[in-house]
């Protein structure tokens, strides 16, 4: 009877620790996935250089030919932003607006299957109502370049807008 109990208790304990083991394989699993993606490690690298610059966030994803290398790019280069630069400065109103209008453009061309069009754009041409002499009209542009390639090649489900920032 001893024996039996020993058994079927060695045996629960080996299941348990294989499905630990299993669950932290898969964690670790999609860590190596990333750091394997060239796209993902190219938009690391870039914000990398971005923040040791003083530069603001500016999505470079055009260097890659495919909607998810474009995706995986921009994915490495917000996590390696968020995560090198510490603190940020708060966005600015236009900065605002315009990542939030690009967002929304961008997704809504990408679900009607319309090409990569970002400086043809009606929220981009009309730039917020700033004027040209404006430098909100380049902070605008610039957040709508961003949230516009985010909107147009990751998949946002959720109504939740995204900022590059420390939260």
């Amino acid at each position: 009877m001893k024996k039996q109990t020993a058994l079927v208790l060695s045996l629960v304990l080996c299941v348990a620790l294989g499905m630990v083991a299993a669950s932290s394989h898969g964690l670790n699993g999609a860590l190596v996935v990333k750091q394997a993606d060239a796209a993902f490690r190219d938009g690391a690298y870039l914000a990398k250089i971005d923040v040791a610059s003083g530069r603001k966030a500016h999505f470079a994803s055009a260097r890659w030919s495919t909607d998810q290398d474009r995706a995986s790019f921009i994915a490495g280069y917000e996590e390696a932003y968020k995560r090198l630069s510490g603190k940020l400065a708060e966005p600015t109103p236009a900065e605002f607006a315009g990542y939030r209008d690009g967002v929304v453009d961008g997704a809504r061309h990408r679900r009607a299957a319309q090409p990569f069009q970002l400086n043809k754009t009606e929220n981009y041409r009309r730039a917020g109502g700033y004027a040209e002499a404006d430098t909100s009209l380049a902070n605008y542009r610039g957040a709508y370049s961003n949230g516009y390639q985010e909107g147009y090649y990751i998949p946002q489900e959720s109504a939740e807008l995204r900022m590059i920032s420390p939260n």
